[in-house]
């Protein structure tokens, strides 16, 4: 039996783009992930600019093996530990993102020696104009500058070792691509703070996970004078004091089925 071959599984890469925040900008990675691969960058993103393209974006695995040797027996066992990947680019742009990590000084105006920097790192890889995979580092990575020069006639460019750390699984990367599962929807909220009677109240409901836009609905009768929005906006002025038991509901975009999550919360109301 012959296997079956499949031109549309390789990746000749066209372009691609790379995107940093600080370290001490997130507090959650996850919330910074587009749920598809054709979903925008959430806006904090930073993007570093054109990209030295023969240079590429290389990846680089590494690994510590040590081989045992007996008496008679050659290599009869082999371990390895300290796996890593670090990966690289080089920025062409001297621009306000790539002055943060291409010896910032002390203050505006200054060059200063190189020092540790840390970066959450996001590759937007893209084949036939079209974004194929996105990598997001699951933890803030170190950056590393090399050495480059002032050329009459030639660009100036500025290598970046990207030397990653693993998390507590051992991952590297959050990946994004066109068989990316979408994570299960769920309501992250899990409790409201009580309103009182005559005082304006508005809290907004939160969910992770799913496809898409998401629309709220609800079960049950909220105190007076408040109402859910499809937004999952929940505020008004209430008009009396309760502590009803509502079940919310919020449904994506996935198609042709959408997926819903559900969480019952007690919704107080104080006189």
């Amino acid at each position: 039996m012959s296997g079956i071959t499949n031109p549309d599984a390789t990746r000749i890469w066209d372009e691609a783009e790379v995107y940093v925040i600080p370290r001490n900008a997130v507090t959650d990675i996850t919330e910074l992930l587009p749920a598809t691969i054709d979903d925008e960058l959430d806006a904090r993103w930073e993007f570093v600019g054109l990209l030295d393209g023969s240079a590429g974006i290389p990846v680089n695995p590494e690994i510590e093996i040590t081989h045992f040797d007996a008496y008679g027996q050659a290599r009869y066992r082999s371990k390895a530990k300290k796996g890593a990947i670090g990966t690289a680019f080089t920025a062409l742009e001297k621009n306000s993102v790539t002055k943060k990590f291409v010896l910032p000084g002390s203050t505006a105006g200054k060059i200063g020696a190189p020092k540790g920097m840390y970066y959450f790192t996001c590759y937007v890889l893209r084949d036939e104009d079209v974004a194929t995979e996105i990598w997001v580092s699951t933890r803030p990575a170190l950056f590393e500058l090399g050495s480059f020069s002032k050329v009459e006639g030639e660009p100036e460019s500025y290598e970046i070792t990207v030397h990653h750390s693993n998390d507590s699984s051992g991952d590297v990367f959050h990946v994004i691509d066109q068989d990316s599962a979408a994570t299960e929807l769920a309501i992250t909220t899990t409790s409201l703070p009580a309103g009182v009677v005559g005082t304006p109240y508005s809290q907004t409901l939160t969910a992770t996970g799913g496809i898409g836009a998401k629309t709220w609905t609800k079960t049950g009768t909220l105190p007076a004078g408040l109402t859910l929005s499809t937004d999952g906006v929940l505020s008004g002025t209430p008009t009396a004091a309760g502590t009803p038991s509502i079940t919310f509901r919020v449904t994506d975009s996935a198609a042709p089925t959408a997926n819903t999550a559900t969480k019952a919360i007690t919704v107080t109301v104080t006189a």
